[in-house]
């Protein structure tokens, strides 16, 4: 479904002439506000109900609806005046409403200052909109709506014209591969629990995301849960699971509530519990909320947390399709892979391998931030190369600036400089660049950043993420740490760049799990494309961003001081002599710590 065909079936939805306003109830909606901004127009529809004006315009209602993915850019509303197109507006906030409500509710115009501009509309229709196909379209606490855009009609042709094996013939023939970052075919994985002897089988969700950029099963969830949900019913039914668990974290406090109602409304409507659809075919599912730790959403330590144990990664083989949670074969996909597979078998294998390379085929959804015009959610065929993401779907880098590095994979992905942005965003491509897609994150920078920093920020994740079990993660990133502390403090040693080099790779293949094996590529791709720049911060003692501030150097400029000696109380060293009687201030940088205390003191601008 396109934009325009939801934009078509949502007006098609309400009674003729009747107008409707969504807000975006996602989890940045409503940080932005959006509960207090739907509470106002629903009140000035109330205030205007049966005036004449409102009444010649057919009346008015309000929805609710999802996460779209321009998260960068909520509250959102949308107006959907019969028989006329969609209006989207951005940035809304509650002084907005009395405004869009007389200009476009009453008035028929739309209020043209917050209103996208034709660039969001063509960014949305580019797009690849598969697992995030209904999000900002329907209201995800809706099982009604769901079914309206043909919810669940899928999962009815399963139940009643294809076998299990049928289903993962089709899953196996589209190329899938899960969208959690490990790339594993969904299909193989489908085959080996399908085929493993036992009373009992799992099928799991893992919408766990630890990875501070990434927020993709968070907001698939959200928008539309019953997609995933109508996804792992079918996987349930094509591998002859026995019992299902949506794993996701507890302070995905929104997602946790939806799914919950879309559980008790999916049993209430037959398409849960016991002999579903009316076939002998029973399953049900519970959410099982974990706790926040980036490690918990590895496969192994998950079903770990899922049996009260603390989250700590197993070794494998075994596999979890022959031995998984409470010991029984089990089939794990990410909440982004399960809303894939309802397309899928909607739509055909083929439909699925049209898109992307022969080795990655389908699309992907990334979190996009930095120094862009557009960030927030959005998803893509994996032909897509870096670059047309950053520049076509995202308006390229603000202000006019150039490009420095982009960052891909979030806390365990790598850095790519402007030369790789021909790379595509399959699987394969990515790693053979120096990246991974891991948890599909991708953050674009300007020559204010510095990679020394980025990659500070990575591995202290890493290292306070990790489990401990295994001795290369445990004491390997604090020693990265430590010599990345050195460089960006000015105390780093040019032999540290080789040092830093070996152990990386060492990590990289002795861990015992995926956190460890990946939480170096941030290093690694550093200084691989980035070296120069460790370089500078070393023997120049430069850091060009001005970042790392343990490489700042302060001067007074004498001409500016008036000697006020408003920067000498604040100095914790004493560093800071003069700047009384008429004597300039003149700074010692042999006691100074770098602090900034000077500089934020100082109200005349003297100090650089």
């Amino acid at each position: 479904m396109t934009v325009a065909e939801a934009t078509e079936s949502q007006a098609t939805e309400q009674e003729k002439g009747t107008i409707k306003i969504t807000v975006c109830m996602s989890l940045s909606g409503q940080a932005e506000g959006a509960k207090d901004v739907y509470a106002e127009f629903q009140k000035l529809i109330e205030e205007n109900q049966g005036t004449a004006e409102l009444s010649e315009r057919g009346g008015c209602e309000m929805g609710q609806v999802g996460c779209r993915g321009y998260c960068s850019r909520d509250v959102l509303v949308d107006v959907y005046v019969p028989g006329q197109p969609r209006v989207t507006y951005e940035r809304v906030k509650v002084a907005n409403v009395p405004q869009i409500f007389k200009d476009h509710v009453l008035g028929g115009k739309p209020f043209a200052r917050l209103a996208a501009k034709p660039d969001y509309y063509e960014t949305l229709e580019k797009q690849a909109r598969v697992a995030l196909k209904h999000g900002g379209n329907i209201d995800p606490e809706s099982i009604d709506e769901y079914i309206k855009v043909g919810g669940y009609e899928t999962l009815k042709k399963v139940m009643t014209t294809m076998t299990p094996e049928q289903v993962r013939k089709e899953i196996r023939r589209s190329g899938l591969r899960g969208k959690g970052g490990g790339g594993f075919f969904t299909g193989d994985k489908w085959e080996k629990t399908a085929n493993a002897k036992a009373e009992r089988k799992y099928i799991m969700v893992n919408g766990d995301e630890g990875n501070p950029a990434s927020y993709m099963d968070r907001s698939i969830m959200e928008g539309c849960p019953h997609q995933v949900l109508e996804g792992l019913l079918i996987g349930a039914y094509a591998i002859g699971a026995t019992d299902g668990i949506i794993y996701t974290r507890s302070d995905y406090s929104i997602a946790v509530r939806r799914l919950n109602m879309a559980l008790e409304s999916a049993r209430e409507r037959g398409f849960l519990g016991n002999n579903i659809l009316g076939t002998n075919f029973s399953i049900d599912f519970y959410v099982h909320e974990g706790m926040e730790a980036f490690i918990g959403g590895e496969s192994t330590a998950l079903m770990s947390s899922v049996e009260g144990k603390r989250p700590f990664p197993k070794a494998q083989p075994p596999h979890s399709s022959e031995k998984g949670v409470f010991g029984y074969p089990t089939n794990l996909n990410n909440a982004e892979t399960w809303a894939t597979v309802t397309e899928i078998i909607k739509q055909g294998a083929d439909w699925y391998l049209s898109m992307g390379p022969e080795n990655s085929p389908g699309c992907k959804t990334w979190a996009i931030a930095g120094n862009l015009k557009y960030a927030g959610l959005m998803e893509f065929d994996m032909n897509t190369t870096v670059g047309e993401i950053i520049n076509d779907y995202c308006g390229g880098i603000l202000k006019k600036k150039e490009l420095k590095v982009v960052h891909i994979g979030g806390v365990t992905g790598g850095f790519l400089p402007p030369e790789k942005l021909d790379t595509k965003t399959d699987y394969e491509s990515l790693i053979e660049a120096g990246a991974i897609m891991g948890q599909a994150s991708l953050s674009a920078y300007d020559n204010s950043a510095c990679v020394i920093d980025l990659t500070r920020f990575s591995i202290g994740f890493n290292e306070t993420e990790t489990c401990g079990k295994c001795t290369p993660c445990r004491i390997g990133l604090t020693l990265i740490k430590n010599m990345l502390d050195d460089i960006a403090e000015g105390r780093g040693k040019i032999e540290y760049l080789d040092k830093l080099q070996a152990m990386c790779e060492e990590i990289n293949v002795t861990s015992l799990c995926g956190l460890g094996e990946t939480a170096v590529k941030s290093v690694l791709s550093g200084l691989k494309y980035f070296r120069k720049e460790y370089e500078r911060h070393i023997v120049d003692q430069v850091c060009d961003a001005a970042m790392c501030t343990g490489l700042y150097r302060y001067v007074v400029k004498e001409e500016d001081c008036v000697a006020c000696g408003a920067c000498i109380k604040p100095c914790p060293t004493g560093a800071i002599t003069g700047g009384t009687k008429k004597v300039s201030a003149h700074i010692d940088m042999d006691l100074c710590i770098n602090c900034n205390a000077c500089y934020q003191a100082c109200n005349f601008l003297a100090i650089a």
